[in-house]
Formats: C-alpha cells, sequence, structure tokens
C-alpha cells in the first residue's frame, strides 16, 4: 500500500514535470489507485469534485476567493456536497448507489486543480496518470 502511494507520488511529479499539469494533487493519483477496483467511488468523487468546482466558480463571481481561501473553500464545500449527497441517497433509500467518497480532501484536492487548470486538462491527467500507477502495482506485483 505504501509503495502505491510513493509510485503515484514519483509518477504525478514526473507527470507534472514533463507536462506542466497537475493530474489532481501529486497524492491523488496513488490515493486512487488503493481503489482502483471500486470505479464508483473513484467517479463518485470526481463527480463532487466537478460540483465543489462548479460551486466555488459560481461564488467567485460574488465574493473574493483565491489563494488559501479558495483552496480550504474547495474542500469545505466537497465535504458539504458529499454529506448532503449521502443524506439524500439515504433519505430516498437508495440502496444500489450505496457510494462513498474517496478520502475526506481527495475532491477537493482535485476540484482545486480544476480551478487552476480546467476540467479539460486535469480530468485526463488524472485518469492517465492512475493508469500508469495500477499498470506499475500490476507489474510489481506480478514480478515481485
Amino acid at each position: 500500500m505504501t509503495n502505491i502511494i510513493i509510485i503515484g507520488l514519483l509518477i504525478s511529479i514526473i507527470f507534472y514535470e514533463i507536462t506542466d499539469i497537475s493530474p489532481g494533487g501529486i497524492i491523488v493519483p496513488g490515493l486512487m489507485v488503493l481503489y482502483f477496483n471500486q470505479v464508483d467511488r473513484m467517479i463518485y468523487t470526481v463527480v463532487i469534485a466537478i460540483i465543489s468546482y462548479l460551486v466555488v466558480k459560481w461564488a467567485s463571481r460574488y465574493f473574493i476567493i483565491f489563494g488559501r481561501r479558495r483552496f480550504v473553500l474547495l474542500i469545505v464545500i466537497s465535504l458539504v456536497i458529499n454529506f448532503v449527497l449521502q443524506l439524500l441517497l439515504k433519505s430516498f433509500s437508495i440502496s444500489m448507489l450505496n457510494v462513498s467518497i474517496i478520502g475526506y480532501t481527495i475532491a477537493g484536492l482535485i476540484a482545486n486543480d480544476f480551478y487552476k487548470q480546467g476540467v479539460k486538462k486535469t480530468l485526463p491527467a488524472l485518469v492517465i496518470v492512475v493508469g500508469i500507477v495500477e499498470l506499475i502495482g500490476i507489474m510489481i506485483q506480478y514480478w515481485g
């Protein structure tokens, strides 16, 4: 487990240095790989990140939001949106959609990069780096 996170960090940094595109933060791909067999959780986390990004982008039209405030706000908004969606899913007894977010800050980290780089750059970068880290993890298991 620790090896995958370290590999994820290294691949994220290398990818950023080569492309100048951050894959949702340097820690995110390594943690996403830990949940690679739970695609619903990965998708749910990215959806929460997109919604958080859109909410903060809308709010920034009316309030001065930048730097650390924006970063913290993205994390807090992602937590609130996750909490509200979990309540809605439970209140409507939707048992087939029993998903949860990966970590508490991962969606906020991804949303922060969405805000800085845009969704069109960050999302493909995240998919590519997660795929590379997963392949390396498979090779380590096979040859390790």
